[in-house]
């Protein structure tokens, strides 16, 4: 082969190899402009996965939280309620074994608490138990000019009275379990203080 056929031969591969490493080079660099963005992609992936996943792990934090609290909560009215209802059956043990004459006395402020209400001109109602001695009170107080009279309904009470108008419009219960109920909210009060320190 001759010279200028080499040198030709050579300049042909040269040129070639040149055109070769140019588009190796520009592979190259479009893979690693590529591999750059797949990197990229994949971080913003990864945070948006960790951010959710910190979003999520949140909320539950919260609900969990939130659930705790619903329970002591509730943990707390449950001992209130308790502890309200352990006063009453305390004050109704009370009322039970009050000797006679105190308790003649109790009935006795009971049905002139139920005057001021009705007036004195009243029916008044009572236990079975109670008969007897509601009717000498009753004949006591209207000795003082009230009209009483003991009406024939039989109240199932541990103790006090049921004052009713003329007409029967009117109705005052003031019973132990009645009179205990409408103190309930004061005394739910008082031991939620006593609670709470």
């Amino acid at each position: 082969m001759s010279r200028a056929a080499s040198d030709t031969l050579q300049k042909v591969c040269d040129e070639f190899l040149g055109e070769v490493l140019a588009e190796l080079d520009e592979g190259l660099k479009e893979s690693s402009s590529l591999v750059q963005n797949s990197k990229k992609e994949a971080e913003e992936s990864v945070a948006k996965i960790t951010e959710a996943a910190n979003k999520q792990a949140e909320s539950l934090r919260r609900q969990i939280l939130g659930t705790a609290e619903l329970e002591a909560r509730n943990m707390k009215l449950r001992a209130l309620e308790k502890a309200v209802n352990g006063v009453f059956q305390e004050a109704i043990g009370r009322v039970a074994k009050a000797p006679p004459s105190r308790y003649e006395k109790s009935l006795t402020g009971l049905i002139r608490e139920g005057v001021q209400v009705i007036g004195p001109e009243a029916h008044v109602a009572c236990s079975e138990r109670d008969r007897r001695l509601v009717s000498s009170i009753i004949e006591r107080l209207n000795g003082e000019g009230m009209k009483l009279t003991l009406g024939k309904d039989k109240v199932d009470t541990l103790g006090g009275v049921v004052l009713y108008s003329p007409d029967g419009t009117i109705r005052f219960d003031n019973t132990v379990e009645a009179r205990l109920e409408r103190t309930r909210p004061e005394l739910r009060k008082d031991v939620a203080a006593l609670l709470s320190g």
